[in-house]
């Protein structure tokens, strides 16, 4: 069997990320992230025995004519693509693309959006031949034994099938328990000089640390996708992959990827210990809610080679932390940066602008003590009712959804109205948050200073103008 994974085109020149819950364009940091999970399904199609192909149309800057002509070249069996919700209906077109180039291929699509509203993708592609729910790799490998048996799919998990002019829903699928079982990203099959970490320009991986998570964030649509049970790779199997992808493709710089490194902090720590045992010259970026550490383990990460530590902050307003059920408080997100700084470590914080309950001085405090910590970066995203979050079925109900365009839904704008905000307000106060954070001499001097050499400089002028596309 031919398998081919396929991130599909821009949308309308709109680089996207497209990995499990983040969906935002690429300027949001700069930079396009490895497809690891159709990195995922092309190495498990190959450990059964069949032959896989993967093509990344953002960075290879492939159009549906090229996807087109591809697909009449591989002739492939499977074709498992992803889609997100920003560019919904524009990634739903590849699946015609893939059709009018080899018609005999089983088109399936993976993502949270269409996990969580099926019928969405089938209305927008006639011809999709299934959704795959859930995580994919289990079920990219169920479904290649049916074709090669030549038996039914109805009875494979994890599916969802148009029948009669119904969708049919196959049992759930249930999640991979031990992560380590499942064979390393085929990252031998992308050109890794078209992802580039930002200001060192140098290659960069992502590799995945865990999957799920047990906390009750409104605004988070993760666990429709890998579900709410934590499960962690071991630290050895962990560090046995950052250390291939050294020896393998000279690649020395990673962005760990999960729903947050350190939901386990002994897990975090064994991770770090074995990075230093082993002698690992390796830089690394990762995530955390800022209940999850302390001194210990920061001081461990440095060690490591932690770079860029990024926290969930959310809001500097109590209320609306407890609102978003995010479970940490105002003075924790101010006694982690200041650990995380005092190890050493650069840090980012993740903030939220027009949740339900947001008023223009809750904004504004937000932005203040934001403004106030000891941070190098920092994000100011919309809240958006990505469907699969629980934010998607309140604003549903409430009708505070302002449009119904899938492009709209992106972390850059607002398709909110909630009481006393306007989408339009909320977009208003996201520009000017990042105007307050940014433009002063700290910070201004804080990033001028990392341009040493004249191949920095070049690279901060590209992730300038990828940026400005974002704020």
């Amino acid at each position: 069997m031919r398998v081919w994974a396929l991130n599909p085109p821009a949308d309308h020149g709109v680089k996207q990320v497209r990995e499990g819950r983040c969906m935002q364009r690429g300027g949001a940091w700069t930079t396009i992230w490895t497809p690891l999970s159709m990195a995922y399904c092309a190495s498990m199609a190959r450990a059964e025995g069949h032959e896989a192909f993967l093509n990344d149309c953002i960075v290879e800057d492939l159009d549906f004519v090229d996807v087109t002509r591809r697909a009449a070249e591989l002739k492939p069996d499977l074709v498992v693509m992803n889609a997100v919700t920003p560019s919904f209906d524009s990634d739903l077109t590849t699946v015609e693309a893939v059709k009018n180039g080899w018609p005999g291929a089983f088109v399936a699509v993976i993502g949270i959006h269409a996990t969580a509203i099926p019928k969405d993708a089938f209305d927008r592609a006639k011809r999709l031949d299934a959704v795959i729910r859930g995580e994919p790799e289990l079920t990219v490998k169920e479904l290649l034994k049916a074709f090669s048996d030549k038996t039914p799919i109805e009875g494979i998990p994890g599916l969802a099938l148009m029948r009669n002019g119904e969708i049919m829903l196959t049992p759930e699928r249930v999640p991979v328990e031990n992560l380590d079982e499942l064979p390393w990203p085929a990252y031998d099959l992308i050109q890794h000089r078209l992802y580039l970490m930002p200001y060192t320009g140098n290659p960069f991986l992502l590799v995945a640390t865990g999957r799920g998570c047990p906390h009750p964030c409104v605004f988070c649509a993760d666990h429709t996708y890998y579900g709410k049970k934590l499960r962690l790779r071991t630290p050895k199997a962990l560090v046995d992959e950052l250390e291939y992808y050294g020896k393998q493709f000279g690649i020395r710089e990673f962005l760990f990827w999960s729903e947050g490194f350190t939901l386990s902090p002994p897990r975090a720590k064994a991770v770090a210990r074995e990075i230093i045992a082993r002698g690992l010259d390796i830089e690394w970026v990762c995530n955390s809610r800022v209940d999850d550490v302390d001194p210990e383990l920061l001081g461990l990460f440095k060690q490591a080679g932690c770079k860029i530590i990024g926290f969930g902050v959310e809001s500097g307003v109590q209320d609306m932390l407890d609102a978003m059920k995010k479970g940490t408080t105002v003075e924790q997100i101010r006694q982690a940066i200041s650990w995380a700084k005092d190890a050493g470590l650069e840090t980012a914080a993740h903030c939220m602008l027009g949740f339900p309950g947001e008023t223009r001085e809750t904004i504004g405090k937000t932005v203040e003590f934001v403004r106030s910590l000891r941070l190098d970066f920092a994000q100011f995203y919309c809240a958006v009712p990505f469907p699969g979050c629980d934010l998607y079925d309140w604003a549903q109900e409430e009708g505070w959804i302002a449009t119904d365009d899938y492009r709209k839904y992106e972390q850059n704008q607002s398709a909110l109205n909630v009481p006393g905000l306007s989408s339009e307000d909320v977009e208003a106060a996201r520009s000017k948050a990042y105007r307050k954070f940014y433009l002063r001499p700290s910070m201004i001097g804080n990033h001028l200073g990392r341009l040493t050499s004249l191949r920095t400089a070049k690279v901060f002028g590209r992730m300038v103008k990828e940026f400005v596309s974002w704020v």
